[in-house]
């Protein structure tokens, strides 16, 4: 979660590369940390959807998944659940993976492979928070 907050701090700070190379991998920076929040948001609402499903969700059981009854539905919901949160952690931490790269430790050679993985990052996010306003 801290991505974001520290990809800016690197774009306003001042690096050992050249403008115009700090700048974009700044960038790259604050499109994964937008990644990882889009993720972190849509896994958190999944998690508290599939566990806490009768205080979500309290209506008519008959079209539900799992239903027509109320622990039906709320297993079919909680099984959904917790393999997406898995896959959402499986994605933030490759997010958090690259945005290191991105950062290496002084003397350490610095891998091109996240500037070229964040701009489809950055719109799959866009796409992603853009379902989740329209719900799916």
């Amino acid at each position: 979660m801290l991505l974001l907050p520290l990809s800016v701090g690197r774009l306003a700070g001042r690096g050992r590369e050249p403008g115009g190379v700090q700048v974009l991998r700044a960038c790259c920076g604050v499109a994964l940390g937008l990644f990882g929040w889009a993720v972190a948001l849509l896994a958190g609402q999944g998690l508290v959807n599939g566990l806490l499903y009768p205080l979500v969700d309290a209506h008519d059981y008959q079209h539900s998944w799992g239903g027509p009854t109320l622990i039906g539905a709320w297993v079919v919901h909680a099984l959904v659940a917790v393999p997406v949160v898995a896959v959402a952690i499986g994605a933030l931490w490759g997010t958090a993976t690259a945005d290191q790269a991105l950062a290496p430790p002084p003397g350490e050679r610095r891998p091109n492979w996240p500037v070229f993985l964040s701009p489809p990052l950055a719109l799959l996010a866009a796409l992603l928070l853009n379902a989740w306003l329209h719900q799916l």
